[in-house]
């Protein structure tokens, strides 16, 4: 019994029993930790310590005077410690929009990360109100992170980053799971299994706590076999008479718009497209934002472009683009595809951004912050497209265009009435240097091919580019520091999985019955409680 006491249950009781700074740094510690899951490390022990000291110090929270209110701090500050160091890379943006944006630093990142840790506080007030202290309630914590994560995926637009789901690798076993219970679904059972450990130890040994644990492990035994299986009927075909040329020009944002920043771009782009082997490719993809010009109304850069792609080579490319309605000018972050017969322009297909970047291409309550004196800070702001949409190009099948984060929305892939071929998504990840945020867009945007069965190609600006198949298995890789031509094929669909019919409802609806069932079970309690009195 000592050796017990000494390795976990002492450990796990003095934490559920410790208040004051001490215990709250310790939580903040244990998020930022957690955060460790997160690509491009995937340490997923890290995660389940984590989870394992959080939900410990909730069944803690009980014990206090207020046990709502400790709950609610405990999951905040759990939250706050995984997200300040899950996307600390945030803070490079305004490093790099200039010089006067640094000093917002130390106000963004905070605040940031304070707004995501909200829902990992509602989770924990959840978990303290309808929590039993049976074993299972294993359940019920991660039924209610589902919950309130899909709220944070959701609500005002929702940001979805860093989902406990994404602990798992894209192309991975584990994540093949995604392409039946999607994100959501799996956030449910990553939970549920990497935090199981905790309600294995209790002041007392018996052997129904180990009960959840080895569910567990079958479970992630079956998850696995299931991944596998389905791996190893993945098709290894490719689109014939298909060769795209990915170009990535690695340049910084400073030198994009410092000065002469547009003829640098242009002139490195043009280059790089024209490199040999440009007469065996049919489509050319230039990242988000490639140029620092409204590339659509500039006909000396249309012109050399049209020079450089005189084989009819396709152009893809990221361009801002200006539009004058009759409220004024609007500027839309725009996907475009060109062709150039006899050297002349001829756009075939246009996308314009539906869901912007807060306090990037858009800010939230801008005209607040206008009324109190921060008008630079709302200045060129972006206007949404109108919705997401199939295009039709020359040469290849339909294709879902996503631009930068678009790639991170489970649902908006799911949104397309019509289904396309392939997935073509371009960031401009150049914003957040060498840091683990471009790794993360990556690993999150190819979840989207285990969900629909759809091959992606990704052009991102200093960020990591390539080509994933079906299964979220990257065939063609580029590091973010990679700078030229890389020419690749288009892998072939597969067959819709699951998913794409049913969506996120299953994860609801699980999270619902097993909060439901606790519910029932607890007002059970209650009236054999009255009944039995005299």
């Amino acid at each position: 019994m000592n050796w017990r006491r000494l390795s976990v249950m002492r450990p796990r009781a003095w934490l559920a029993a410790r208040r004051g700074w001490r215990h709250r740094l310790y939580l903040v510690l244990a998020g930022a930790s957690s955060a460790l899951a997160m690509a491009p490390l995937h340490l997923w022990p890290a995660m389940a310590a984590g989870l394992c000291l959080f939900l410990w110090s909730l069944d803690g929270a009980r014990r206090t005077d207020r046990p709502l209110r400790s709950a609610l701090l405990r999951g905040f500050l759990f939250g706050f410690g995984f997200f300040l160091a899950g996307t600390f890379w945030i803070a490079f943006a305004f490093f790099t929009r200039g010089p006067g944006y640094g000093a917002l630093v130390p106000i963004a990142l905070p605040g940031f990360a304070t707004l995501l840790a909200v829902f990992w506080g509602l989770a924990g007030v959840l978990y303290v109100l309808l929590a039993q202290r049976s074993e299972w309630r294993i359940l019920v914590f991660a039924a209610v992170v589902t919950l309130t994560e899909g709220v944070r995926g959701h609500l005002f637009g929702g940001l979805p980053w860093n989902l406990p789901a994404y602990t798992w690798q894209a192309g991975g076993l584990i994540s093949q799971t995604a392409s039946w219970a999607g994100v959501y679904g799996l956030t449910f059972l990553t939970v549920y299994m990497l935090a199981s450990p905790a309600v294995a130890f209790g002041s007392r040994f018996r052997v129904t706590r180990l009960m959840p644990v080895m569910a567990a492990a079958i479970l992630a035994l079956i998850l696995a076999c299931f991944g596998a299986l389905r791996l190893s009927g993945m098709p290894d075909g490719e689109q014939p008479d298909v060769r795209i040329r990915l170009v990535e020009a690695g340049l910084s944002q400073a030198e994009k718009w410092g000065p002469d920043g547009g003829d640098l771009a242009r002139d490195r782009y043009l280059a790089l497209t024209a490199e040999p082997g440009l007469d065996a490719v049919t489509h050319v993809v230039w990242p988000e934002g490639a140029l620092p010009i409204f590339m659509l109304d500039d006909g000396d850069t249309l012109g050399r472009i049209g020079e450089t792609l005189s084989g009819g080579q396709i152009l893809i490319a990221g361009v801002n683009r200006r539009a004058r309605l009759e409220s004024g000018p609007a500027y839309y972050n725009a996907l475009a595809v060109m062709r150039f017969p006899g050297g002349s322009p001829r756009i075939e297909g246009l996308y314009d951004k539906v869901r912007l970047t807060p306090f990037g291409e858009m800010v939230p309550m801008s005209w607040l912050l206008r009324l109190i004196g921060f008008d630079e800070f709302t200045r060129y702001q972006f206007t949404p497209g109108p919705a997401a949409s199939v295009l039709t190009v020359t040469g290849v099948p339909p294709v879902m265009p996503l631009i930068c984060y678009e790639a991170i929305f489970p649902g908006f892939v799911r949104s397309m009435p019509e289904r396309p071929a392939w997935m073509l998504n371009v960031s401009n990840d150049a914003w957040f240097g060498a840091t683990a945020g471009p790794q993360q867009h990556f690993n999150q945007a190819r979840y989207r091919s285990i969900e629909t069965g759809l091959p992606m190609v990704r052009s991102a600006s200093r960020g990591v580019s390539g080509i994933v198949d079906a299964a979220g298995r990257a065939r063609v890789e580029l590091a973010p520091e990679v700078t030229g031509v890389t020419d690749v094929s288009l892998p072939l669909p597969i067959q819709a999985p699951p998913y794409m019919s049913w969506g996120d409802w299953p994860a609801w609806l699980i999270s619902l019955i097993v909060l439901a069932g606790v519910t029932l079970q607890r007002h059970g309690r209650k009236l054999r409680r009255l009944k039995s009195q005299p």
